[in-house]
């Protein structure tokens, strides 16, 4: 990171493509605190009545698990262990596996949450899916439903193809680890880069855990298995839980292929080996690039909203940084410089003045208007500069992280490793409302 080392004061994807749709959901959130008398809730998702015909069984789980990361971008839900109730008590009366009250005490914790969300109005065109939330307070005595919300459901060709190598997967693990209580997933790996294919892979893994979470076996024995999103630095290390590794690129013949074992510490278990899979009917883009060019690919730009703009491309050495920030008035920026190893150093907000980068009408020049020394360009190099844009504070778990590797008055920046800042990327951009805007500083 050449100019940043010394800096001297981001399948099922939610289908929020503005502020206002944002803004409609962050109104339903107050809405549903107001039932609940309390602003940080706790959210017991159900999704849809079992007898809906609009959406098969995977695609309701896509909705379903679609809107919990939704909700949880917000910085203010907390998910209850919301069980799929209709199904505990289907079970329950149909097979007499479970001990008086097992049943009931499954029921009272899923619903052991500030207010149960319930999915109505289900449509669907397309590849899109639209409904409604309805959240019904836990006393019973308030009611808060939502304006339409949509998202967008995998419905090319191959999908099930992939679905079904991911189920095989899951199920080898369940067989070779029949104790299994948690599942820690890792990122996909492209073989030779950077793609957004990624993350719809995962987004398949995720779909196939969560059946089996949710199987009949481990709701009627109480067997509960949980899954989660591996913390940055744990896919390197070899440690207790089982953890995902998934890779997937191309062959000669322009073929797609993946292959994804789990391991706990140094033993390998249930690897599927290399499949031929379709990976364009996941509708991603299976592009592989380096980061920097994938970071600026995959950006949700809106050069209406917030635009960089380098005085130079390329910049001569020994010429001072000059980078221009245009915008809505009043956009809370969070930047930081991107190197082509996958490490990151943040820029703005500079500690203890974060009032400065709140951009003004007629925008405003890095370093110069951010009350920054000049930061001088002495060797040849190439970074991507990046800022992510916000009417509101960010949620405040992600502004602390940021803040905490960001430069103040008397110390630098803290160099992101890659892990983390694939990790803050993937953060940001699921939060509502935030604009991204990217610009390549290239010195000669």
């Amino acid at each position: 990171m050449r100019f940043i080392c010394r800096v001297l004061v981001a399948g099922v994807f939610f289908a929020v493509s503005s502020s206002a749709r944002a803004d409609a959901l962050s109104a339903w959130l107050d809405s549903v605190a107001a039932c609940a008398g309390k602003r940080d809730l706790s959210l017991a998702v159900v999704g849809f009545d079992a007898g809906q015909q609009v959406l098969s069984r995977t695609q309701a789980d896509e909705a379903r698990l679609a809107v919990e990361s939704r909700l949880q971008s917000e910085g203010r839900i907390r998910l209850a262990a919301s069980g799929d109730v209709v199904r505990i008590k289907a079970l329950r009366d149909s097979l007499n596996l479970q001990k008086p009250g097992d049943a009931e005490a499954q029921i009272r914790r899923a619903f052991d949450g500030d207010a149960s969300v319930f999915f109505t109005e289900p449509a669907r065109q397309d590849d899109k899916a639209s409904f409604r939330l309805q959240a019904i307070a836990k006393a019973g005595d308030c009611k808060a439903t939502s304006e339409p919300v949509e998202i967008a459901i995998r419905t090319r060709p191959g999908v099930v193809d992939i679905d079904q190598v991911m189920r095989r997967a899951v199920e080898n693990l369940a067989r070779a680890a029949p104790e299994l209580k948690r599942v820690d997933i890792c990122p996909f790996a492209a073989a030779s880069g950077y793609s957004a294919c990624s993350a719809a892979l995962g987004e398949r893994l995720l779909l196939a855990l969560d059946a089996e979470s949710r199987s009949d076996d481990r709701v009627l024995r109480s067997r509960p298995l949980e899954i989660r999103k591996a913390a940055p630095g744990q896919c390197a290390a070899a440690g207790a839980e089982v953890t995902t590794r998934g890779r997937f690129g191309g062959d000669r013949d322009g073929q797609s292929w993946m292959e994804l074992e789990f391991r706990r510490g140094d033993a390998v278990l249930a690897p599927t080996g290399r499949n031929r899979i379709p990976v364009e009917g996941l509708g991603c883009d299976p592009a592989v690039r380096p980061f920097l060019e994938h970071v600026a690919a995959t950006a949700g730009s809106d050069r209406a909203r917030l635009a960089l703009l380098p005085a130079a491309s390329p910049f001569a050495k020994g010429r001072r940084l000059d980078v221009r920030i245009e915008g809505r008035p009043g956009i809370r920026l969070a930047c930081w410089v991107l190197a082509p190893d996958g490490t990151a150093s943040v820029v703005l907000p500079v500690r203890g003045e974060e009032g400065r980068s709140v951009l003004r009408a007629g925008g405003q020049s890095y370093p110069y208007d951010f009350g920054l020394n000049d930061i001088v360009l002495d060797a040849a190099f190439e970074n991507l500069f990046a800022c992510f844009g916000a009417d509101a504070e960010l949620p405040a778990v992600l502004r602390e992280r940021w803040l905490k590797a960001a430069p103040s008055a008397t110390e630098d920046a803290t160099t992101l490793q890659p892990d983390e800042v694939l990790d803050l990327i993937e953060k940001l951009r699921a939060v509502p409302g935030v604009v991204e805007a990217t610009a390549p500083i290239v010195v000669r």
